[in-house]
């Protein structure tokens, strides 16, 4: 039981900071117990990339937690596999245990996903269990370190990603439902959504893609660069405020600084440069997001190996979306 609410234990701490050891020994015994409890949560802070397998064997869920500490407070975001990261109302650490809880489906369905996690050699080890579901396992680990300045590269051989005669070379990111896909005159479209999202066998790691699509009205998809951070792709024409889920976004995070888009119906150019933790989206030949660093996994991630090369996704389960070019330039 803590015996000091957190932010009591945050002035404690300050107090306590740089004092020879005798002076610290010679507290009350609550509050060094205490300060040895907040330091050990510390542990707990900062950014976990999260895989929670799937039940049945099959493609898990990615998700990302962000813990931080503001004013004495625990504070968190969370991304739950989809859609985009929010903030917790209820997260703790507790006795070496971190607890939180949100919830999950919308009504009448909806029910409360309840994570519990201990740290065990570096990596959160816990289990989350969602309604009267039996609980499931799930594992977080660190992202990678990046380096603060993206390294310089040169250009590789492109690589077209689609033939315009087929699906080769293309997997379905649900392997039990059928593509959705196929190709017409040259050009790769789902005619019937929802369609299985699909992503390329071929990996890259640091890369230029290079994108033509088109959009009907009122349409939606995604361009996953190594199939973990998605560029939104949506009919915007005309829209005056931007947000984080605006087309030429990084979805969840990263806003565009103008709006680029082109009508629905019309043909309409894409451009991304990821290097490291670094992108750069030119869309229709407007710069709009210019070497911003791409903090973490959007939702719909194939997975949450962040620090790994991963293929191009393409999302094809919201509206008609057509493609005729999909060409990756490896980054050497």
């Amino acid at each position: 039981m803590r015996l000091f609410p957190t932010f009591g234990l945050a002035l404690i701490a300050v107090f306590f900071a740089g004092w020879p050891a005798g002076v610290f020994a010679q507290a009350p015994r609550d509050i060094r117990t205490a300060l040895v409890l907040t330091t050990a949560d510390d542990a707990f802070l900062g950014r976990w990339d999260i895989t929670i397998p799937a039940p049945d064997g099959g493609r898990g869920r990615a998700c990302w937690l962000e813990i931080t500490r503001e004013g004495g407070e625990l504070k968190a975001r969370f991304l739950s596999g989809g859609g985009s990261p929010f903030p917790l109302k209820q997260i703790s650490i507790d006795s070496g245990e971190l607890k939180f809880q949100h919830p999950s489906g919308r009504p009448p369905e909806q029910v409360t996903a309840a994570y519990a996690a201990r740290l065990v050699k570096g990596r959160l080890e816990g289990t989350v269990t969602a309604g009267k579901q039996k609980p499931r396992p799930w594992t977080g680990l660190r992202p990678p370190v990046w380096p603060k300045d993206p390294p310089k590269r040169k250009p590789g051989k492109p690589v077209a990603l689609f033939n315009g005669k087929d699906l080769s070379g293309w997997l379905g990111q649900n392997p039990s439902r059928p593509l959705g896909w196929e190709v017409r005159d040259g050009i790769l479209l789902n005619p019937n959504p929802p369609a299985n999202n699909i992503y390329s066998e071929r990996k890259f790691m640091d890369f230029k893609v290079e994108v033509e699509f088109n959009l009907e009205a009122h349409s939606n998809s995604g361009v996953y660069l190594r199939g973990r951070h998605e560029i939104q792709i949506q009919d915007d024409y005309g829209q005056q405020t931007l947000n984080e889920g605006t087309q030429g976004a990084i979805y969840g995070f990263i806003t565009p600084s103008v709006n680029a888009c082109k009508p629905a119906g019309e043909w309409q150019t894409l451009e991304a440069t990821i290097i490291a933790n670094r992108v750069t989206v030119i869309l229709n030949g407007t710069k709009i997001i210019d070497n911003a660093v791409v903090p973490a996994l959007t939702g719909g991630a194939l997975d949450a190996n962040e620090g790994d090369p991963g293929p191009i996704l393409l999302q094809g389960d919201h509206g008609v979306i057509r493609y005729r070019k999909v060409v990756v330039t490896p980054l050497i």
